[in-house]
């Protein structure tokens, strides 16, 4: 009997790119293929550039899959099934998550901007947009971490990138 789990994770340094590991223990041998899907709030599936379907395999054989499919940062449900030879889901798993690197490398990007400049903790406008941007992301963090609500927190994420992509006004 398997008893499904997986992770996610993102690197700063490729923030287009996610990877999900199976940490599922016991086995089942009737398991005979794996799928997973990255559901974002507006209903539609995140998957890589060619494929034709909602999902994207994920063969047996590979504990980690890494996907090239984030553009900004964003809130998923993702769900992992276990299938048969019939396709059959025999197992699934569905796990939340708040993918932030772009914004997370940005605000890190201010932090440095303030250790080189001291003179911008004077400026109460772009020291308190840096902590507008903490709160966006901070708030897309706990609707997804706490309540599962990849809207709210799709939402949160796409102010704070409203922060970064017009940076010139706020910073």
């Amino acid at each position: 009997m398997l008893t499904p789990n997986f992770s996610g994770s993102q690197n700063s340094g490729t923030a287009s790119i996610c990877t999900f590991v199976d940490t599922s223990t016991g086995s089942d041998p009737a398991i005979t293929q794996r799928r997973i899907y990255l559901l974002q709030a507006n209903g539609t599936y995140l998957v890589e550039s060619g494929t034709t379907t909602d999902y994207t395999p994920w063969a047996l054989a590979n504990s980690s899959i890494s996907l090239d499919v984030l553009t900004k940062d964003s809130a998923l449900q993702v769900r992992v099934d276990w299938l048969d030879v019939n396709d059959v889901v025999l197992y699934t798993k569905t796990l939340y998550f708040g993918f932030t690197a772009y914004n997370e490398t940005f605000y890190y990007g201010l932090t440095q901007d303030l250790v080189a400049n001291p003179s911008l903790y004077a400026s109460q406008n772009w020291f308190f947009n840096k902590m507008k941007l903490r709160v966006y992301i901070d708030s897309g963090n706990q609707a997804v971490s706490f309540a599962s609500d990849i809207a709210s927190g799709q939402l949160s994420y796409d102010l704070a990138t409203e922060m970064q992509t017009n940076q010139n006004f706020y910073f």
